[in-house]
């Protein structure tokens, strides 16, 4: 059993876990997008100056292959970020606090009343066939529409 100034030490070192690698995880995916924009620009401005030249498809190329980098890096820092979730979880458990009047989780255990709360909008979103949508699944859908862009453009310089 942890003392209380351990279990403020724990809660304190998990928390700056999770916080440091969820913003890493956010400048990564902003970092992806500016790249991005950077070589569709750069894409643009070779296209119009070289038309015909069949070299320019190495840039969309090049934004399928930066999309498909980001995605893995973004895979890591999502499950960096899990692990501060988890320990999280962890000591939000050792709190003592009983259920909410509703028998929802208490409002200091983060982590579990979002899942709660999740859970109740999912039963809802069934009900209207609408999909709930998470950061890691919106992420995939922005590196996969690079991606196709990437390739569109390059079979577009290819075939022309």
């Amino acid at each position: 059993m942890m003392t209380r100034e351990e279990w403020a030490e724990a809660r304190t070192y998990a928390w700056g876990y999770f916080a440091l690698h969820a913003d890493q995880r956010m400048k990564l995916f902003n970092f992806f997008l500016i790249l991005s924009g950077l070589i569709l620009g750069a894409f643009t401005a070779v296209k119009g100056m070289a038309a015909g030249a069949k070299v320019v498809a190495v840039l969309p190329l090049l934004l399928v292959f930066t999309a498909f980098i980001f995605w893995r890096l973004e895979e890591r820092t999502r499950r960096l970020v899990k692990n501060g979730e988890d320990a999280r979880r962890f000591l939000d458990e050792q709190l003592p606090f009983e259920a909410m009047p509703d028998q929802s989780p208490h409002y200091l255990r983060l982590f579990e009343r979002d899942d709660h709360l999740m859970e109740l909008a999912r039963k809802r979103r069934r009900m209207r066939n609408l999909l709930p949508i998470s950061y890691a699944d919106s992420f995939r859908m922005a590196y996969v529409m690079i991606s196709c862009v990437g390739v569109a453009l390059a079979l577009w310089v290819l075939l022309e």
